[in-house]
């Protein structure tokens, strides 16, 4: 079984964004595991004043919860309180392939033997860069972070994940991607209004900007439609009902789980400089930006750099007439508007969770030779007409040619080297997931590659080729792909091939 355990933290003082993101990546776990057929079990672990809506999503994704003390905090018993309390939750573990860390308080001094003798790997998500971790690989999703900001932070050996390509989103903006895409292309006036400023308790600053736009709304031919996001711990829920009585313009959504539906609705946005300016640039959504907290500045920066928001300064500082110039200017400007939804997309493509998955190799890919064992597997494979569809001969083939063909495959040929691609997981778990096939022709090899249908789309394809032995890299290799087929020929890009035609790719040998 795949242990994975989360320790991270959620409650109205801190928000919930290291929350989401650890679930966003929790659930491409998830999810990668169930394609894979891999049992598995995701634990968070979190201080005991987790509020019961985030309970609720936990149990709703069927992940365990394992509730700790939560000690007074920012100081060396913190620390060691726990990593007690911690190592008593995962001792329940034979042990634990994954801990994932997000956490501003926890550093090095807390992999006590206790912890670092039960798991395997340690996956710390940070963006601060000020204090030393022990882990084997680090994320910090900031726009453009370097790798110079973690020096003599990690250990020489941690493997850095850093900037756009590794933010993580959870499935649901993705998948609106496209759609928001031709959206924002077409929006001509900015008619709603999403006012989310995060998972703490923000009311002083929700009251500024629900003001600045009822002054706003006045002087408008029609009024801009707001929802308003909060929490169920928001302390002036009833007063945002009775707003919502008063004005026929105004809703509430409390405890929303269809943010990534709600950005798509809106056609701009104010909310935190958090890990919502990534789900917000995903979905190209402008934004009049307010900083809530000093980690946020850097994101505000950054965004704000590339014109994909408006920085509306601290949250403390923030005034009515501040929020109602901006938002005018930018319902006046459908040119400033268009401009900024287009840096947002570029800033983020929502495929982090993807990403990262495969960097943290929960398994490994390898070659074996096939046998004869194999061979109704591979019938199995080939008969399905996603991949006869490309294939040279896409005729339904019959068992009968299947089993002549593949006798001829495994006979010891000089000329024909079949293997089996196999995906080894971390508990020792395996499983046959695709074939990989070289012909040697005219002194280079010709490859074939064929992933089992139910397991396509997690990188396993690329995996096979870069596992293929080297003694095979002294000739060329060539991949004929067919024009229509896109994914084999991103596939063969990616593993370093060379397109020399229309249906013809090359990887040319290893210099010895």
């Amino acid at each position: 079984m795949i242990n994975i355990a989360v320790r991270v933290d959620v409650n109205a003082s801190i928000g919930a964004g290291h929350f989401m993101r650890c679930l966003a990546l929790a659930v491409g776990f998830k999810n990668t595991l169930l394609q894979a057929k891999v049992e598995f079990k995701i634990t968070f672990i979190c201080a005991d004043d987790i509020p019961k809506n985030y309970q609720s999503i936990l149990s709703k994704h069927s992940f365990s919860l394992e509730e700790v003390y939560r000690h007074s905090n920012n100081n060396n018993q913190w620390l060691i309180n726990d990593a007690q309390s911690v190592a008593k939750a995962i001792s329940r573990f034979e042990s634990i392939q994954l801990l994932i860390i997000d956490h501003y308080n926890i550093k090095k001094c807390w992999y006590v033997s206790s912890i670092s003798t039960r798991v395997d790997k340690t996956l710390v998500i940070d963006d601060l860069a000020d204090r030393e971790h022990q882990c084997d690989f680090l994320l910090d999703q900031t726009l453009d972070a370097k790798a110079l900001r973690y020096r003599g932070l990690v250990p020489n050996n941690c493997k850095l994940l850093l900037g756009k390509a590794h933010m993580l989103l959870r499935d649901e903006f993705s998948s609106l991607r496209k759609k928001a895409l031709a959206k924002r292309q077409s929006t001509q006036t900015i008619q709603n209004v999403l006012i989310s400023l995060g998972g703490s308790d923000t009311s002083e600053t929700n009251n500024i900007v629900i003001g600045a736009i009822e002054a706003l709304n006045t002087s408008l031919l029609t009024p801009v439609n707001v929802v308003l996001v909060i929490t169920s711990q928001c302390s002036e829920l009833n007063y945002y009902h009775s707003t919502e009585q008063k004005y026929p313009w105004f809703s509430v959504q409390q405890n929303a789980s269809n943010m990534a539906e709600l950005m798509y609705q809106a056609d701009i946005a104010i909310g935190a400089s958090g890990s919502s300016a990534w789900e917000r640039c995903c979905l190209g959504l402008p934004t009049l930006a307010i900083e809530f907290a000093d980690n946020q500045a850097l994101v505000l920066d950054k965004l704000s750099q590339r014109n994909a928001l408006i920085n509306l300064g601290k949250a403390k500082e923030l005034t009515q007439e501040t929020v109602k110039n901006a938002l005018s200017t930018i319902i006046n400007k459908p040119e400033q508007y268009q401009n900024m939804s287009e840096n947002a997309f570029e800033c983020c493509d929502g495929k982090g969770v993807v990403r990262t998955i495969q960097k943290l190799q929960l398994s490994v890919v390898n070659l074996r030779p096939a046998v004869t064992e194999d061979k109704d597997l591979l019938f199995d494979w080939q008969s399905q007409p996603s991949v006869r569809k490309y294939s040279r001969s896409n005729h339904q083939i019959s068992y009968e040619e299947h089993c002549h063909w593949f006798a001829q495959s495994i006979s010891n040929s000089p000329t024909r080297h079949l293997f089996i691609v196999k995906e080894c997981w971390q508990d020792g778990s395996e499983c046959s997931v695709g074939m990989l096939r070289l012909d040697l022709q005219n002194s280079q090899y010709e490859i074939s590659i064929l992933i089992c249908p139910s397991q396509q789309g997690r990188g396993l394809a690329l995996k096979a080729i870069e596992s293929i032995p080297s003694k095979y890299k002294s000739l060329p290799i060539t991949a004929a792909v067919h024009p229509d087929n896109i994914a084999s020929q991103i596939l063969f890009s990616k593993a370093g091939f060379t397109k020399v035609a229309k249906d013809l790719f090359i990887l040319e040998p290893l210099l010895t």
